[in-house]
C-alpha cells in the first residue's frame, strides 16, 4: 500500500512541521518515506507544499500531481494545487472554519490541528500511531508559549 499526501498552505503556516512528523512517525512505523518540500517564494507570502509518500514497499519515484490526501490551509494554496484535485480525500480548512471557530482554535494552531487530523485517518490505515506523532510534537513545542493551545487542539482533532 502507498499514500501519497500533498501538504499545501501559505509560507509560515507550519507545512513542513506537518510533513515531518508525519513521515518520522510512519518511518518509525516501518514505512518506507518520501518527502520532497516546495518552498517556492514562502518567505514572501507565497506558498508552500510537501509531496510525501508513504509505502511499504520500495518508492521508485517520488513526485506526483495525484495524491490519495490533499490539505489545503490556504486561498493560494487552493489555486495553486486546483490541478491536484480528483476525487481523493480533501482535507479543507474553510470546510472546518465554523469548527475551529466554535473551540476557539487560533490560526496559529491550525498545522496542529490539521497534523491531529491527518494523524487519525492514517492511524486508521495502520500507518502510525498517534502516540508517536504526540510524542514527537511534544518534544518539538512543548517549551513554546502556546503548548497547552496546541495540546487542546491536538485532542480536539484526534477526538473528532
Amino acid at each position: 500500500m502507498t499514500y501519497k499526501i500533498l501538504l499545501s498552505g501559505d509560507g509560515g503556516q507550519g507545512i513542513q512541521l506537518v510533513s515531518d512528523m508525519l513521515a518520522q512517525a510512519a518511518f518509525a512505523n516501518g514505512f518506507n518515506i518520501s518527502q520532497i518540500p516546495n518552498y517556492g517564494l514562502e518567505q514572501r507570502g507565497g506558498v508552500s507544499l510537501s509531496f510525501l509518500v508513504i509505502s511499504d514497499q520500495e518508492i521508485a519515484y517520488p513526485r506526483f500531481t495525484k495524491p490519495d490526501i490533499l490539505l489545503i490551509m490556504s486561498e493560494q494554496a487552493r489555486i495553486r494545487t486546483e490541478k491536484n484535485k480528483n476525487g481523493n480525500l480533501i482535507l479543507d480548512v474553510q470546510d472546518y472554519n465554523k469548527k475551529l471557530e466554535e473551540n476557539n482554535i487560533f490560526v496559529k494552531s491550525y498545522n496542529i490541528f490539521f497534523l491531529g487530523r491527518l494523524t487519525k485517518i492514517l492511524e486508521e490505515k495502520g500507518v502510525l500511531k498517534k502516540e508517536d506523532v504526540f510524542n514527537l510534537l511534544e518534544k518539538k513545542l512543548s517549551t513554546k508559549m502556546n503548548w497547552e493551545e496546541n495540546k487542546k487542539t491536538w485532542e480536539l482533532a484526534i477526538r473528532n
